[in-house]
């Protein structure tokens, strides 16, 4: 195996960890799996808490049909709402989905803290960048 499939299989197996353990933490303190913890983050950080729906696409890595899946269940236990006509339609997030975003952030936030505390922080600035540099590469971009 090449280092570069070595390192693509090494990042899918710590976003599993990460992913399960996240789920299981927010499912139990805050109701919400992190893929919601995911989209409710995107929304709050947000130009006046709204995005495009097709605008997570990407940033959330699920089809159009699952982002709407997911906005479906949000809006019914009041998070967020969908707006807009003619096609072109947004996510917006409500006070209750502020509220609890920001409740939720303290809980990843201590668990990212300790899955990370044995990485030195140089390294953690690097990688990150490094990620950062993957998402945005060409070779990524569906067409």
């Amino acid at each position: 195996m090449n280092l570069n499939l070595g390192f693509c299989l090494a990042l899918h197996r710590a976003h599993a960890s990460l992913q399960l353990k996240l789920d299981d933490e927010l499912g139990i303190h805050h109701g919400i799996s992190f893929d919601d913890f995911a989209l409710l983050n995107l929304l709050a950080q947000a130009d006046g808490g709204r995005i495009s729906i097709p605008e997570l696409v990407r940033p959330l890595g699920q089809p159009q049909s699952s982002v709407l899946r997911q906005l479906i269940v949000l809006e019914k236990i009041g998070l967020v709402v969908r707006e807009g006509a003619n096609g072109f339609r947004q996510a917006v997030l409500r006070p209750a989905g502020r509220a609890l975003v920001n409740a939720a952030r303290e809980t990843a936030e201590s668990i990212c803290t300790e899955a990370v505390e044995s990485i030195a922080p140089a390294a953690i600035e690097k990688a990150s960048a490094a990620l950062v540099t993957l998402a945005r590469t060409s070779t990524l971009a569906l067409s």
